[in-house]
């Protein structure tokens, strides 16, 4: 009788978390990204100096950060694009002095913009009606924001509309145009009536309610200049700290359609994959795309629509869910269980777990024999029951990886430990480092 192969044991994940420095990584408020310290020992624990790491799930593109500290060439692919503008920017080399001269520029517009806080706080208890508020946008333009004065205050919005004219009009690099973009797509949440906190998508909570009752006031320039004077230091030191010789790239693209051009063989894999029914990121960045313009009115976000991971709601047209079955056993069961009770939520499992099979196996294609892949999961539940994640992912990776070793690790920063949507609540994540063994076809 043949003997049944045994789990590597599940041993705690040891890292340092003192001494970190900020870096980038703080550019863009980001829910659920991966916790630089652990990125940054596993790049130590499993590639060298030169390797070349794919993240096929890049998010805000914190793998790519830490790497090219490390003096590793990265790769970062997502399908989200606000996510892909986010580590563009967050990879950059730029110089502290030449943003501050940049800054020093753009401040010239925004004293005109500022308010006064007098002005401030009568806006705060009466908006602009219709004809101050198209007198004072003056032709600016502004996105076409499903329920725009809902999200936003009219006076926030010809503010938002004219710092962003300001950046756009400003004679400088385009390298340093972007960044100034990103800081001022940090500012949005903030001058938004949209909780800037929970991770659930885009809502206006009872605590921002709370805040409106007693006379809210959104001051745009002065949020947008706090932001900008803590990101030019982050950037800063990130640019002392880079190594200078090594190449960070980020792509639009879906993981299971990856082009070679654009994800050549890599020497690791190391990432951090959307959790089923977690955060919607599609909600979550919404007002920001807009805003960027990565997207210009509601048809074109649900074609994007289609391409995420992890949804709560998939419609039954999509070509995943026309898959005759989720092959693999754990996943069946899981799906079997949630389909007695929910057809929509069955459907959304099966959708996330056919669309994760298929793009491990398109990374198998993209890594070389031996080459280590790592994924950082959590686990989440439905009904009362655990979805172990890490078995899950173990199975999806069974035909093309094998796995060597299992590690757990506390999530203790407030931003990561939150309550998710579906009781998905994380307090713990798990680390599998997987070998690649066999050729993908």
């Amino acid at each position: 009788m043949s003997k049944v192969a045994e789990l590597p044991r599940l041993r705690r994940f040891k890292f340092e978390r003192d001494g970190t420095e900020r870096l980038t990584h703080h550019l863009f408020r980001f829910p659920a990204k991966f916790h630089p310290p652990v990125v940054r020992q596993l790049i130590r624990d499993y590639t060298e100096e030169g390797d070349c790491i794919l993240d096929p799930f890049c998010g805000s593109g914190t793998l790519m950060v830490e790497a090219s500290v490390l003096g590793r060439d990265s790769i970062g692919v997502d399908v989200d694009p606000l996510s892909v503008f986010v580590s563009k920017v967050k990879i950059q080399v730029l110089r502290e002095r030449s943003l501050n001269i940049a800054a020093g520029e753009l401040d010239k517009s925004l004293t005109k913009l500022q308010r006064s806080a007098a002005e401030l706080e009568i806006l705060a208890e009466s908006d602009l009606d219709d004809e101050e508020y198209e007198a004072q946008l003056a032709g600016a333009w502004v996105p076409e924001i499903p329920r725009l004065t809902h999200w936003f205050y009219r006076y926030a919005i010809v503010d938002l509309a004219h710092l962003l004219e300001a950046i756009n009009e400003l004679e400088v690099p385009e390298t340093q145009r972007r960044f100034l973009r990103l800081v001022f797509a940090a500012t949005i949440r903030s001058a938004s009536r949209a909780d800037p906190v929970p991770v659930s998508g885009l809502e206006v909570t009872k605590l921002m309610l709370e805040k409106e009752a007693v006379g809210r006031r959104v001051d745009v320039i002065a949020l947008f200049r706090r932001r900008l004077r803590r990101a030019i230091e982050d950037m800063g030191k990130y640019h002392t700290a880079r190594d200078l010789k090594v190449e960070a790239r980020a792509y639009v693209g879906d993981v299971a359609k990856l082009a070679r051009n654009i994800a050549p063989s890599a020497d690791a894999v190391i990432t951090s994959p959307p959790y089923h029914g977690a955060v919607d990121y599609y909600r979550r960045h919404q007002l920001e795309m807009f805003w960027l313009g990565m997207t210009k009115n509601h048809d074109e976000r649900l074609v994007l629509l289609e391409r995420y991971l992890g949804r709560p709601k998939v419609p039954q047209r999509h070509l995943y869910l026309q898959d005759s079955k989720v092959e693999l056993a754990k996943a069946r069961t899981v799906e079997e269980k949630m389909r007695v009770l929910s057809v929509e939520r069955a459907n959304a499992f099966k959708h996330y777990a056919v669309g994760m099979s298929r793009a491990i196996t398109n990374v198998a294609r993209r890594t070389k024999t031996g080459a280590y892949f790592v994924l950082v999961v959590g686990h989440s539940s439905w009904n009362g029951d655990s979805i172990d994640t890490s078995s899950l992912m173990e199975e999806l990776a069974g035909p093309y990886f094998e796995l060597s070793e299992r590690y757990w690790y506390p999530i203790k920063n407030r931003y990561m430990s939150y309550e998710r949507r579906n009781g998905a609540n994380i307090d713990r994540e798990y680390v599998l480092v997987l070998r690649r063994t066999k050729a993908a076809t």
